[in-house]
């Protein structure tokens, strides 16, 4: 879990803020917290502070005011984002930006999207902005976090891996990465979960669709990844951030050939 970063976040209309909360501390490995949470936490001790929320009535909810306000005037980095209901952004997000200054804050940029809204006007139509924020809008957010905040961004030590072992069924590959003097273990290819990260927590096995993890002498571990959906569900479900999916055109294809006729989740 990333200790550096924390994302606040008020999402209590359809949730589309926080979608886009969930795509950003996905990336960046840290926890979203709640702005009344975050009035019982020490903010002081993280360097980075994500703050989102919906528009309401042309503003951030008034939660994520009620946050800046108790904040101290340490140094700290902030990106603010939000979803809003009007096609055009506008001067939604000055007001905070503006409490953040005077809190002696370092604003480092913002991040906004449509999202669904069932209010006013929209009701006639069946609501405005249908489906967003979308798979697009997510992926947005995440390119924003990693082209804003690339060093606090969870690394990928695989790319580090040379050479890489081909993939067999039964098996799982080992490979071990140094890494400014410390050895970084990591179990699997198209599966690798970072074994210098996993607690054995059993979160991602519990979620599998096809339980393909397992938990052995308290790490999590896959010898059938190439039975691997690649549904990313392990990953969403990883506090630690341990588990990387690694797939080409051919692994993605693969997939329906070995699945394809399938009729049930139990068939092994």
């Amino acid at each position: 879990m990333n200790k550096d970063c924390i994302i606040i976040c008020e999402s209590i209309y359809n949730g589309n803020t926080y979608k886009l909360a969930k795509a950003m501390a996905q990336t960046l490995g840290c926890e979203i917290i709640s702005s009344a949470k975050a009035l019982e936490t020490d903010l002081s001790i993280y360097k980075v502070i994500g703050l989102g929320s919906g528009i309401y009535f042309g503003c951030h909810h008034h939660g994520i005011f009620e946050v800046i306000e108790k904040m101290d005037t340490s140094n700290q980095e902030v990106f603010v984002f939000s979803s809003r209901g009007n096609p055009f952004l506008g001067k939604y997000h000055e007001p905070i930006k503006k409490l953040l200054l005077q809190k002696g804050k370092t604003f480092i940029c913002d991040f906004s999207v449509r999202g669904y809204d069932e209010t006013g006007p929209f009701v006639i139509v069946g609501g405005g902005a249908c489906g967003k924020p979308d798979e697009t809008d997510l992926k947005k957010a995440q390119r924003f976090i990693k082209k804003t905040l690339p060093e606090y961004c969870v690394s990928d030590f695989y790319d580090l891996v040379k050479p890489k072992l081909p993939v067999k069924d039964g098996c799982v590959n080992t490979y071990t990465v140094k890494l400014n003097g410390s050895y970084i273990l990591l179990k699997g290819d198209i599966v690798t979960i970072n074994h210098s990260l996993c607690i054995g927590c059993g979160k991602c096995a519990a979620v599998c669709p096809l339980r393909l993890i397992e938990i052995n002498n308290n790490k999590a571990l896959t010898n059938r990844e190439l039975d691997c959906t690649l549904c990313k569900l392990c990953i969403a479900n990883c506090r630690e951030r341990a588990i990387h999916l690694h797939y080409n055109w051919k692994n993605a294809i693969n997939v329906a050939r070995r699945h394809g006729k399938k009729y049930s989740l139990k068939q092994s």
